[in-house]
């Protein structure tokens, strides 16, 4: 009998992003254990600062409705190793209550690096989600390279097939919606049918509001929209743009300019481009 890919024999990482797919993956991981995970496994959600209010209040919920711990996880900073160019990077675990809302831990990392990341160079996911949750597993007794469950679905092929069953860094990624077909359909069809959501726009399953709120990946008429509806949102991106005197998308109108672009709501419709999909997952 073929194995149910939610089933985990080993020690792992279950990486939940704290969209609607990866709490369906996070549930079905539950179901396949009777509600009850192994020791050996642990629940991660990485804050960047820069998740919508309703993504932390989300993970919050699934935590207390399901009864499992999830360990909140924020990069802090990182120190340059004595007579080395190398760096000690530091993560620091938070909970619902003390979880940044402001950019801190995005910002911060930008700092450190001395510039901003851009579609070609994507370390901000690399160090503010991968590299702490690997990290944190390192200290708490995984030895790499583990198992990290990722909500990637059947319908994201491209996707799942650069991660699915890769070792990477130090970390043997799997994602089971993939494995197990489940569809962004699906898991548009399991919340109808739960007693809590995300409070986000539900576009059969997935919303464009996820991750981080204008994440320079999503697609400009995406961000556009985002604006449109909540301006206030550019103004962190843009003050990051002025302070490292750069672009995260120099293919793409700044964010102060993409600000007063979403005024006119014609603008919203020039852009015929498709997010970027990074590790963040939905």
């Amino acid at each position: 009998m073929k194995k149910n890919p939610y089933f985990i024999d080993e020690p792992a990482v279950i990486s939940f992003s704290g969209g609607r797919s990866s709490a369906f993956m996070l549930y079905n991981i539950l179901e396949a254990h009777n509600g009850i995970l192994p020791d050996d496994v642990i629940v991660t959600f990485a804050n960047t600062g820069k998740e919508m209010p309703q993504t932390l209040d989300f993970v919050q919920a699934c935590s207390d409705n399901w009864d499992v711990p999830i360990v909140w996880l924020e990069y802090d900073g990182r120190d340059q190793k004595a007579d080395s160019k190398n760096y000690d990077y530091r993560y620091k675990v938070v909970d619902h209550e003390t979880a940044s809302r402001n950019g801190e831990p995005f910002a911060r990392l930008m700092r450190d690096v001395g510039n901003l990341p851009n579609p070609m160079a994507r370390f901000c996911s690399g160090q503010l989600k991968v590299r702490s949750i690997h990290r944190y597993a390192l200290d708490h007794g995984l030895q790499a390279p583990f198992l990290t469950m990722i909500g990637i679905r059947a319908d994201e092929k491209r996707r799942a097939m650069k991660l699915h069953k890769k070792i990477n860094e130090g970390q043997d990624k799997f994602c089971p919606m993939y494995e197990a077909g489940h569809t962004k359909w699906m898991v548009s069809l399991f919340w109808k049918n739960q007693n809590f959501d995300l409070d986000l726009p539900n576009n059969d399953g997935v919303t464009d509001w996820g991750n981080c709120d204008l994440c320079f990946l999503k697609g400009r008429s995406k961000r556009l929209s985002i604006i449109q509806a909540r301006p206030d949102l550019a103004d962190w991106w843009a003050e990051q743009e002025e302070i490292h005197s750069d672009q995260f998308d120099r293919q793409s109108p700044s964010y102060a300019q993409m600000k007063i672009i979403a005024s006119d709501q014609g603008a919203l419709f020039e852009f015929d481009d498709e997010s970027i999909p990074c590790f963040c997952g939905d």
